[in-house]
């Protein structure tokens, strides 16, 4: 299970040993385990792994991604041999200046090395660099002003040397009244290459090139480049136009990435598209390429990961890895996995009671799900839990190549953007808990796990639980987690 983290990151995914031991205390060998806040997908694999059925549930299409890909797999051979046609084409059609080009593969992420040869890059590593928008004089706050002054005077400006003069500032603040002035239209802010990691050695010798100010255009086919396939366009708001309540950088979804990575990116996901191949292996290529996605965006940095914040964020310094690279190496990581995993059954509900199947996944709502009354033997859930995760605004980063409309208003989760309270959370899952009491067997048992600190919430959730007809019978502590384990009155 661990291999999973190494494929592809998903929010909030708790350890494998976390939901053991109630699995074995709580359901016995053959027997139905439910998770409806099914992630992705870490307790459902474990209860397969221990030798039960087991029902998955989750709101989020990207999140069911993840987790049916990985249990179900595909045929090892027809996997590897999908991935090579993905990257055996030769040419990649592009858009310049509205015209239709066709550009040798992987040509776009050539970079221009300091001896004059033309070589591939790995990653590019950027910086912001600051410009002055006005001449004029400016009332400021001392900070804001100083920044300004700086920056006016300098005349252009990168991330690094204005933190270098700031050192008794903290990162954070500077770039708060960085954004503050850009938004403001008082200073300008462009991003600038430094420096680039060769995919092998440049024939001068060069494994890396330094980039100045002063370089210029660094690639060997020029932009400004738009994609020819299609892509997304998705705003980060919802229905209402409201903003998502962890927007910050940019508006729209495609604005996390050069145009040229863009450009691979929809010719990437064109040809995954339209392969002729089995519907899991299809499955396996699209979670690959959902790996390549993040990857490749401009929230990746030297230090801190890819997306090391649960926000939509760009770091005033982040890097630009070569999509091809990272395609590669996110299919080395499932043709790794797929060779060590163990296998299981997916399908039908109707098969899953009968005992035909191993394991069911549904997209749905929780507090919705119709399942036979009395039909579980033991459900352990991991609820999305007040604001830190929002679950389903950062998974547009990845829904929205599947087009696939994300249920806002199904979602529990605090999100006062969308009008929800901590009292509304309570009265949502205390739906879901009458939910589960239907599905349940009597006197079998539901498991919560919760990742909170404040006693009352955590009194206020079992109570929500509670007077769904549950008894409390079992309440633990493990590292960051209080575990409550209910029996069906």
């Amino acid at each position: 299970m661990s291999n999973m983290n190494l494929i592809i990151r998903y929010w909030g995914r708790k350890p494998r040993e976390l939901a053991q031991y109630y699995i074995e205390k709580y359901s016995k060998h053959g027997e139905i385990v439910a998770d409806l806040f099914g992630g992705s997908g870490v307790f459902v694999q474990t209860a397969l792994e221990l030798g039960r059925r087991a029902l998955y549930v989750d709101l989020n299409p990207f999140a069911e991604l993840i987790a049916h890909s990985l249990m179900e797999g595909c045929d090892l051979d027809e996997y590897k041999q999908a991935v090579q046609t993905i990257l055996s084409r030769k040419i990649v059609p592009i858009k310049i200046k509205g015209k239709k080009v066709n550009i040798e593969a992987r040509k776009l992420f050539y970079v221009k090395c300091i001896c004059g040869r033309e070589t591939e890059a790995k990653l590019i590593n950027f910086t912001r660099i600051y410009r002055s928008a006005t001449n004029a004089f400016i009332q400021l706050n001392d900070k804001k002003y100083e920044i300004f002054k700086i920056i006016q005077e300098k005349g252009a400006i990168t991330h690094d040397e204005l933190c270098k003069l700031n050192k008794d500032t903290s990162t954070r603040s500077l770039s708060n009244a960085v954004k503050w002035l850009i938004r403001q239209g008082i200073i300008k802010e462009n991003e600038m290459p430094i420096y680039a990691k060769l995919v092998k050695p440049c024939e001068c010798g060069r494994t890396e090139i330094e980039f100045s100010s002063n370089n210029g255009n660094i690639w060997v086919i020029e932009g400004p480049i738009e994609p020819f396939y299609w892509y997304p366009k998705n705003e980060l708001k919802y229905k209402d136009g409201k903003p998502f309540l962890k927007k910050r950088d940019v508006s729209h979804v495609h604005e996390f990435f050069i145009d040229r990575s863009l450009a691979i990116l929809s010719t990437f996901w064109h040809d995954i598209l339209k392969i002729k191949t089995k519907k899991d292996v299809k499955r396996c290529l699209q979670l690959t390429f959902m790996a390549t996605l993040i990857r490749s965006s401009k929230m990746c940095r030297m230090s801190g990961g890819t997306w090391p914040i649960n926000s939509y964020w760009i770091p005033r310094k982040f890097i630009i890895k070569n999509p091809y690279v990272v395609f590669e190496n996110a299919a080395n990581q499932i043709i790794k996995f797929l060779k060590n995993r163990r296998k299981f059954n997916p399908g039908s509900l109707k098969d899953l009671m009968n005992g035909k199947v191993d394991v069911t996944f549904l997209i749905a709502d929780s507090r919705k799900v119709r399942l036979p009354k009395s039909s579980v033997d033991y459900v352990i859930i991991d609820p999305p839990h007040m604001d830190d995760a929002q679950f389903l605004e950062l998974s547009m980063f990845y829904t929205s190549w599947l087009k696939r409309e994300l249920c806002f208003k199904d979602e529990l989760v605090v999100n006062l953007n969308q009008g929800k309270t901590l009292e509304k959370y309570f009265e949502m899952l205390n739906e879901v808990a009458r939910n589960i009491y239907h599905m349940l067997k009597p006197n079998r048992y539901l498991t919560v796990i919760l990742h909170e600190e404040n006693k009352e919430i955590l009194d206020s959730c079992v109570k929500a639980i509670s007077d769904a007809n549950f008894e409390l019978v079992e309440n633990n502590q493990k590292d960051n987690y209080s575990i409550y384990t209910f029996k069906k009155k």
